[in-house]
């Protein structure tokens, strides 16, 4: 067992070896995972109609994730992060779910993200490696920290924010700064070892010389408020979509839930476009470099298809597209403020992901990351926006929220409420049910008017 030593330099260099080791092999299966992944969707891409069997790949998908090793099901960012807030640690059999799952997901057509495999790897590998050393359980959680840091810095070359998301999203309002520089080592050498491995990434360095002048000013306020606002969209649909289809399950079964799912995607598809099916990068990558739009309603379409995917029984992450509705909402909106659609889309790509999973500081620095120290000030004002008007929610429910973070503080585990929220489907009638998320989102909408009648 390794003894936690009081001297500080002797600490640093067993973080450093440890955060060391969980950037090395998180980079490696990164680095495997996304290569695995390129293939997989260059073969679709020569296929006319993919996405077709997308149904029947969704039951597929959703029979391996829930009935084959039940108990194993820590395979999404959000179980994940419920796994370190609660210290307990990550099989390996949820770690393959992840992995495989998500590339059969997204081959056939699913519209998910690739960051969510790579992150609960990463944290699922860190579990494993904190056990086999005998570390303490806080030592565990650490180790898992750094592995979601790794997995994410790796999967976006984005080695700073990556370990900053890693800290950031656990809990609004704290940061763990005592895992700070080991997820910031664990970042930086998974980083390096895909881009060692061959990895590519985006990085557009956008053409612009910073103004700030009061117009350009008010121009990106008016856009991080409108971020904020496409933010709660993306998460109220995902809400509304994931009871509709939780109520279809329980009144048929997952079959006939894949079935309706699959065949919405399949016409999405069919009758708009395949660009908002699978990985989406041409999506993300078309409005960073000043291509003009498919659709202004792009960004709808996606989180209508990502939504539906999750929710009818696939698996992947969330990130990815997250960057396709921003880019895509942000090119769109240029025209409003008569900006540069590229610049406005690398805004909306980071703003987008603060308000949707309240990261603002990892969405700021990833800003420069990937488009360059100019568009700091503009990023950084636009993520805070977007991040304050989200309110209380995310993409993410089990993120904790702390009472001075300026939003309203998340329910311990173990509160009545906490398990009220998880179980009211299950407790009331099913139509109830239903109308209830509804009555929810409308007073988030309209709070003056529910307060007045009450």
């Amino acid at each position: 067992m390794l003894d936690e030593s009081a001297h500080s330099v002797v600490n640093i260099f067993k973080w450093f070896i440890l955060a060391t080791l969980i950037g090395v092999v998180v980079g490696t299966l990164d680095a495997a995972f996304l290569k695995l992944l390129d293939k997989t969707l260059a073969l679709h891409k020569a296929v006319p109609l993919f996405y077709l069997p997308l149904p029947f790949a969704l039951y597929a998908v959703a029979i391996l994730s829930r009935k084959v090793a039940k108990k194993h099901k820590d395979y999404s960012t959000d179980t994940v992060i419920q796994k370190i807030n609660a210290y307990k640690p990550i099989s390996l059999v949820s770690i393959l779910k992840g992995f495989f799952l998500s590339i059969a997901t997204m081959a056939v057509g699913g519209s998910a993200g690739k960051e969510a495999p790579c992150a609960d790897v990463g944290a699922g590998i860190s579990s494993f490696l904190a056990r086999m050393f005998h570390l303490s359980s806080q030592d565990q959680r650490k180790m898992m920290i750094c592995g979601v840091s790794a997995g994410f810095a790796g999967v976006f070359g984005v080695p700073i924010s990556g370990a900053l998301f890693g800290l950031e999203v656990l809990w609004v309002g704290h940061i763990f700064y005592e895992v700070l520089f080991p997820a910031l080592v664990a970042g930086i050498t998974a980083y390096q070892v895909t881009s060692f491995l061959g990895v590519n990434y985006i990085y557009h360095t956008l053409p612009f010389h910073p103004i700030l002048s009061e117009l350009v000013f008010l121009k990106v306020v008016a856009a991080g408020l409108f971020f904020g606002m496409i933010s709660v969209l993306f998460i109220e649909i995902s809400k509304f979509i994931r009871v509709v289809l939780r109520y279809i399950t329980t009144q048929t079964s997952m079959f006939w839930t894949c079935m309706v799912g699959g065949l919405v995607l399949v016409l999405i598809g069919f009758t708009v476009s395949p660009l908002y099916l699978g990985l989406g990068m041409d999506g993300i990558n078309g409005p960073l470099s000043g291509a003009p739009l498919h659709s202004p309603f792009g960004f709808l379409y996606k989180i209508i298809t990502t939504s539906i995917t999750l929710a009818a029984g696939g698996i992947g992450g969330l990130v990815t597209p997250i960057f396709f509705v921003g880019a895509q909402a942000g090119s769109m909106f240029s025209g409003f403020l008569q900006v540069d659609s590229a610049t406005l889309a690398a805004l909306g790509l980071v703003a987008v992901l603060a308000g949707t999973v309240n990261t603002p500081l990892a969405a700021s620095v990833m800003a420069i990351e990937l488009f360059g120290a100019q568009i700091a000030p503009y990023a950084t004002v636009a993520c805070v926006i977007s991040f304050l008007v989200t309110g209380h929610q995310s993409l993410y429910p089990h993120q904790r929220i702390s009472m001075d973070s300026g939003k309203e503080p998340a329910p311990a585990p173990s509160s009545p409420r906490l398990r009220r929220r998880s179980t009211d489907f299950q407790q009331m009638p099913h139509r109830k049910a239903l109308l209830n998320r509804v009555k929810n989102s409308a007073k988030h909408y309209w709070p003056q008017r529910y307060k007045q009648k009450k």
